[in-house]
């Protein structure tokens, strides 16, 4: 079976944006009009997978502890090499390679690599991420039976670790923590149900819980909590409860040994991560049947409510990048939602989108504008149980323009090659937008689907847990 990933030749951004590419090297007219990075044209990327040399073998059945040679895996461009006249390259490699490199390429940055030491075991961690490749490549290209082989392995790893999490010696093992984290990632990809990421989420929280932020100090180890505070921050948001995340000592101990990784977007997750006490405390308030004990007890809550914003608001002032030094404005491109007046006439409803300086400042600013929106709408829920009517258009009126900016920003992602991350990364924002301005307006709500519903079945990113997002209540 072969897939062509795209026979035009065009490249990303007149593809995206569809327009007629002059197939001009290294940047083609229309990029350079519109001051976009251009890749040039794409050349064709083939994979071809002989689905005969897959039979039920014994070898499925394994244990993954060694490479699996197969017969026949070919790969042509896989990781976006030059293009070739020959159809075909048929090369006996390990499909364990293939897959797993593809994944790397893909998924994660090369900066994000995780070092450790040659005597720590990675043996759960090893095959954990095997599973992930498997099923992540199968997805991607469209083979029913690689997935199925990842999921297999998937099953096969989760006996592993549930087996290492009942033996103590092993459950607080680095090993096991990296091996939840690319347990959730596959949950992340591949599974529509709303819980699936947010049990994985928890149960990591409960072993930090229990290793204790003293015994997170290590370079490995604040990378792997770098990695999953947004995810165990976000299942503390939906469920309600609150996460040890929000504790002083897990804001500072585990980066004490490493203060050079403290940045904006580090600081900015301390204070969502003070979120999840807040809806917690709203629905304890909300059962309380003493009616000047629940007046005295959402008083309270405003305050604390109106704390965490202030948090944001200094963040901003202090540590956010500035809008207008990370990013330029170009012209929106044809796929922007359009408001139609009485006569017919269709208007962009914003006429330029946002392209960042690099996506590290596009996932803070979004981040940003997804936290305060959440922080804005909680606040602006109280003062109408409260019956306070002084400042609602303002807070509204915050929360609309906070959305707008995280919609004018999506086309960044679009327009750069961010591998599977930028798809991630805006899977909260486009949440938290949805609410602002995509309840209210129609044509932009639509839009917002469409967007979520690409990042879902993987035209941009791969994240099939994008498919539910709006119906995990927050």
């Amino acid at each position: 079976m072969v897939g062509v990933a795209g026979r035009s030749k065009a490249c990303n951004n007149c593809r995206r944006r569809h327009m007629k590419c002059d197939l001009a090297r290294p940047a083609c007219g229309q990029c350079s009009r519109s001051r976009l990075q251009c890749g040039g044209p794409r050349d064709l990327s083939i994979v071809l997978y002989d689905n005969q040399a897959y039979g039920n073998s014994s070898s499925d059945e394994r244990i993954v502890g060694t490479e699996t040679r197969e017969p026949s895996a070919i790969r042509a461009g896989l990781t976006g090499g030059p293009s070739t006249s020959s159809p075909l390259y048929r090369l006996d490699i390990s499909h364990d390679h293939v897959f797993t490199t593809f994944t790397r390429a893909n998924l994660f940055p090369s900066t994000d690599n995780i070092i450790v030491a040659s005597d720590v075991s990675r043996t759960i961690t090893s095959q954990c991420f095997l599973a992930l490749s498997y099923t992540y490549f199968g997805v991607k290209h469209h083979e029913r039976d690689i997935t199925r082989r990842g999921l297999r392995r998937y099953g096969q790893a989760l006996a592993l670790l549930n087996d290492a999490l009942g033996k103590s010696d092993l459950a607080q093992s680095f090993d096991v923590l990296e091996a939840i984290m690319t347990m959730a990632l596959i949950e992340f990809l591949i599974s529509e149900r709303e819980d699936g990421w947010i049990h994985h989420a928890r149960g990591l929280e409960r072993l930090f819980d229990i290793r204790g932020p003293e015994q997170m100090t290590s370079l490995p180890c604040i990378m792997i909590l770098e990695k999953t505070r947004p995810s165990i921050i976000f299942a503390a948001i939906v469920l309600r409860k609150p996460t040890i995340l929000a504790a002083s000592s897990w804001k500072q101990q585990p980066w004490a040994l490493h203060p050079e990784r403290v940045n904006a977007m580090k600081v900015l997750l301390d204070i969502l991560s003070d979120c999840p006490e807040l809806f917690a405390l709203r629905d304890r308030i909300a059962i309380e049947e003493d009616n000047l004990r629940k007046s005295r007890s959402l008083v309270d809550l405003m305050g604390k409510c109106v704390m965490v914003l202030r948090q944001l608001e200094d963040w901003e002032l202090h540590s956010a990048p500035a809008i207008s030094r990370v990013c330029t404005e170009i012209p929106s491109p044809s796929t922007t939602p359009c408001s139609t007046d009485s006569k017919g006439k269709k208007t962009p409803i914003w006429k330029t989108v946002l392209h960042y300086s690099s996506p590290i400042q596009s996932n803070i600013v979004t981040m940003y504008y997804g936290s305060l929106i959440l922080v804005l709408q909680f606040l602006l829920g109280l003062q109408k149980v409260m019956g306070t009517e002084h400042g609602l258009h303002g807070l509204q009126e915050r929360i609309y323009a906070a959305g707008l900016v995280i919609c004018r920003s999506v086309d960044y992602h679009y327009v750069q090659s961010f591998g599977e991350q930028g798809g991630f990364f805006l899977l909260f924002p486009l949440r938290m937008a949805h609410d602002a301005v995509g309840k209210s307006d129609a044509a932009i709500g639509i839009w917002l689907k469409s967007i979520l519903e690409e990042i879902s079945v993987g035209t941009r990113g791969m994240w099939k847990s994008a498919k539910s997002l709006l119906q995990v209540g927050a």
